[in-house]
C-alpha cells in the first residue's frame, strides 16, 4: 500500500453530536494528499455508522474499530501507531476541534523545509463559548538546548499543549511520543509532558500561519486533575522530574545549570498542572478562601 503524504488519524467514543463538523474541517483542507482513519473506541451512540457513511461518501476517509474499548491514554497510543505506519507524517484530531483550510498543508510545507525537525506545531485559538483567546508559543522556546549548553536557563517552557494535535515526522517523531505517553502514569498533562521533549531538543517548528481550534468545555481538569495535596505533589514531581530527564540527552549541559533548569522546570509545572500547592495547604488551614 503506497503511503500518503499525510494521515489524520481520529481517536473516537461517543463523538455523534460534533464528529461530522471536525470531519469535514478534514475534508476541506487544502491538502489532497492524505489519508484520514477514524478509530471508533466500542461507541456506544452513532459514531460507527456515521463514520460508515462519511467513509461511502469520501474515498479519503477510513474506518477501523478496537477490538475493545480503550482508555483515553490507551488509544491515543495506538492511534499513534496507526497513524506512524500510513503516512510520512501524521496527526491526531479530537472529534469535537477544528484548522484553518491550510492545516495541513502549512505544517507539512514546516516540516519539508526544515528535515530536522520532528514537529510542526500550530497557533492555537481556545474557544469557551463566545469567548476565544489566540496561544503563541513563548520565542524563547526555540534553540531551547542550545542556551542550556551555554549555560542559559530560558525562563520558560511555554508551549501550547494542543501541539500534541501538531503534525509528527512518522520516524523518528512518532516513537519519542509513544515513549513519552507510555513513561507518564497520569492522564492530567500527558498531552504537555509528551511533547514537552521535542521542544527541550529544539525539534519542534512553529507554523505560525496554521491555526488549530480548540473546544474547551470537556470537563478534563475536573475529571483527571489531581485533588488531594499528595496526589497533587506528585503529579507535579512526576511532570517536572520526567522534563528534566531530557538533559540526557542534551550535550554540554553543566550542573549548575542543571540545578536551575530542575528549578525552573518546577515552576513551571505549576502553571503547566494548575497545582497551586501553597494555594492547597491555605485554603485546607481556612487562611484563604
Amino acid at each position: 500500500m503506497q503511503k500518503a503524504k499525510v494521515a489524520v488519524v481520529f481517536p473516537i467514543y461517543n463523538g455523534a453530536k460534533t464528529m461530522r463538523e471536525s470531519l469535514d474541517c478534514i475534508a476541506r483542507q487544502d491538502l489532497a494528499d492524505f489519508k484520514a482513519i477514524i478509530v471508533d473506541n466500542k461507541s456506544t451512540d452513532e459514531t460507527n455508522q456515521i463514520a460508515q457513511d462519511y467513509c461511502a461518501k469520501d474515498s479519503r476517509f477510513e474506518l477501523l474499530s478496537n477490538e475493545k474499548h480503550l482508555s483515553a491514554v490507551e488509544n491515543f497510543l495506538h492511534c499513534m501507531d496507526i497513524g506512524k505506519t500510513r503516512a510520512e507524517y501524521f496527526c491526531l484530531r479530537a472529534c469535537d476541534d477544528f484548522s484553518s483550510e491550510n492545516f495541513l498543508s502549512a505544517l507539512t510545507a514546516a516540516l519539508d523545509a526544515h528535515p530536522e525537525k520532528l514537529l510542526a506545531g500550530p497557533t492555537v485559538r481556545r474557544v469557551n463559548g463566545e469567548s476565544s483567546r489566540l496561544l503563541h508559543p513563548d520565542p524563547i522556546i526555540f534553540e531551547y538546548s542550545k542556551s542550556l549548553s551555554d549555560g542559559v536557563v530560558p525562563r520558560s517552557l511555554a508551549f501550547p499543549a494542543e501541539w500534541c494535535y501538531g503534525l509528527f515526522r512518522s520516524e523518528g517523531g512518532a516513537d519519542i511520543m509513544i515513549q513519552r505517553w507510555n513513561e507518564y502514569p497520569f492522564a492530567w498533562c500527558v498531552a504537555s509532558y509528551a511533547v514537552a521533549e521535542l521542544v527541550m531538543r529544539d525539534k519542534a517548528v512553529w507554523a505560525e500561519d496554521a491555526e488549530y481550534i480548540f473546544i474547551e468545555g470537556s470537563g478534563s481538569f475536573e475529571k483527571y486533575g489531581a485533588k488531594s495535596l499528595y496526589n497533587k505533589f506528585r503529579q507535579r514531581f512526576s511532570y517536572t522530574y520526567g522534563c528534566y530527564k531530557v538533559v540526557k540527552k542534551i550535550p554540554g549541559v553543566s550542573r549548575s545549570t542543571r540545578i536551575k533548569l530542575f528549578r525552573r522546570l518546577w515552576r513551571d509545572s505549576r502553571v503547566k498542572t494548575r497545582y497551586d500547592l501553597e494555594d492547597h495547604i491555605l485554603r485546607r488551614l481556612r487562611i484563604r478562601k
